[in-house]
């Protein structure tokens, strides 16, 4: 029985490897592996909460804006609950919605264009779509510009990227002015430029199925045609279909009440439901059977203690956790988010895909584009809501004792974050990503984990090169940063910088 080891797996964030059996040309096993251990929970212990979310951001360089969202949202929760914090006011809710949805509109960007959209390109797939080359396409490089002025837009409120500033308990730190606002207006218009009417997808994807001129405006949704045409060509709706499961914690507050823009729900593979907070605490819990912590590290997330190493623990095999709701696993993302929704926009998943809410591929790469599309739209509505005049941020007190949990989206799927404060210091934090929702190892009942079950029965015609299962696992944009962190040995390290430019000292003075 050939056994494939994929290491690393390229285009994704993080250090990942998959080990596949094959048999007759079919995968009958597949195992997901994430090579390093996260140890920030550990960090925050001790610190005064408003600290806190500093030092989760830097989870990770790319999902930086999601981790301090929800690490602000777990303690605004416990203080809350807590009787110390009335909430949040509007207009610091609306500019945590404006970076939040410039940061996700970047991330999407990223992902279409440069970590899954390479598969799909002429230069690597012999698609005819050679925009979509990497490095060299026209189409390539138009997304690489428009990512920054995502960025660049984001830094007006946000003060930096990555590893914004102004992100705080009870609000924004930041009082922008109407110069900021237009300058964040001025960069969003030539990203709506380069995406055009959202109303016009239909007529880009008929001029990209006809191979007709790429259009004047609009042309970034154009690409976004061709690389789903190609992904359908490539039969992207029949491989790498996962449970069935999916789950979405929502994110955007807007301008209206406290009900989300994006709404949270749990898919069964049937029916539809929206779980309360208290739901999603009891249900939600992690497996650590085959990871390489100790046995008291998994369990009910409010209840376990700060992940706990075991590197020599048998049948182990990744440093990813394994999530579970309601002892099932649950795919995340922007597929996830649609389903809950109950959005298919111009019937993609139903006409080129498997389904409305069925996993796939192509799926996935489809619900990433619709969400893409919409919350550039969103976004245009929020920034014309922002009042100058109203203030950013609540008071804000360390001085309680309580615990609370952040739900929020990011670009990748459902992120919570859990918090406990006991006399204005945190004596427990715990993460649950999206990628150890998806790409987590088994469970103790031998189940595998999302991605594991999309490649289990896939065809593999070429050992040497297993390009669907490339495919799939980029498709699920996996940031293994914000799933596991580096595990130091002991020992003392040195390192030289050398100066940036003619006449600078090497340690920078």
């Amino acid at each position: 029985m050939p056994e494939i080891e994929i290491d690393p797996t390229t285009r994704i964030e993080g250090h990942h490897a998959t080990t596949l059996e094959v048999e007759d040309g079919r995968v009958v096993r597949a195992e997901s592996e994430m090579n390093m251990f996260r140890g920030i929970e550990s960090i925050t212990h001790g610190r005064t909460p408003s600290d806190v979310p500093q030092v989760t951001q830097m989870v990770c360089g790319v999902c930086f804006t999601c981790h301090r969202q929800a690490s602000i949202l777990a303690l605004e929760d416990a203080a809350r609950r807590a009787g110390v914090f009335d909430g949040v006011p509007v207009t610091g809710r609306l500019l945590r919605d404006v970076m939040e949805g410039l940061f996700l509109m970047w991330n999407h960007a990223v992902h279409l264009f440069v970590l899954a959209g390479p598969d799909y390109s002429d230069a690597v797939a012999d698609t005819g779509f050679d925009r979509l080359d990497p490095v060299e396409g026209a189409g390539y490089q138009t997304a690489l510009a428009r990512q920054r002025d995502l960025l660049q837009a984001f830094t007006e409120f946000g003060g930096r990227a990555p590893h914004p500033l102004t992100y705080a308990p009870g609000g924004v730190t930041a009082d922008p002015d109407e110069a900021a606002l237009t300058a964040v207006r001025e960069a969003l218009s030539g990203v709506d430029e380069w995406l055009g009417p959202t109303e016009a997808l239909p007529e880009h994807l008929e001029r990209a199925r006809d191979g007709g001129p790429v259009p004047e405006q609009g042309v970034g949704t154009y690409d976004l045609c061709c690389l789903l045409l190609a992904a359908a060509d490539a039969g992207a709706d029949g491989f790498g279909v996962g449970p069935g499961r999916f789950y979405a914690n929502g994110m955007f507050y807007g301008t209206g009440d406290d009900s989300l823009v994006f709404p949270r729900g749990i898919y069964d593979g049937e029916a539809l439901s929206r779980p309360s907070r208290d739901e999603l605490i009891e249900g939600i819990t992690e497996d650590v059977s085959h990871a390489w912590y100790t046995d008291a590290s998994g369990g009910r997330i409010d209840e376990a203690p700060a992940p706990d190493p075991d590197p020599e623990k048998a049948d182990a095999y990744s440093w990813g956790k394994a999530p579970r709701f309601e002892g099932e696993t649950m795919e995340t993302g922007p597929l996830a988010r649609q389903i809950a929704a109950r959005s298919d926009p111009f019937d993609l998943r139903a006409d080129l895909g498997n389904g409305v809410a069925a996993s796939s591929t192509f799926n996935r790469l489809a619900a990433r584009v619709q969400e893409l599309l919409a919350t550039r739209d969103h976004l245009l509505r929020w920034l014309d809501a922002v009042d100058l005049d109203a203030p950013t941020k609540a008071d804000w007190t360390d001085e309680f004792t309580g615990t609370g949990v952040g739900f929020w989206g990011a670009s990748r799927g459902a992120l919570s974050h859990w918090v406990r404060v006991e006399d204005g210091e945190v004596e427990g934090y715990q993460i649950v990503t999206p990628t150890t929702w998806n790409l987590s190892p088994r469970d103790a009942d031998g189940q595998p984990g999302v991605f594991e079950e999309a490649v289990e029965g896939m065809s593999v015609a070429d050992v040497s090169d297993p390009v669907d299962v490339m495919r799939t696992v980029r498709s699920f944009d996996p940031c293994l940063g914000c799933a596991v962190h580096v595990q130091s040995p002991e020992g003392s390290f040195e390192t030289r910088v050398e100066p940036h430019a003619p006449g600078g000292s090497a340690d920078g003075h």
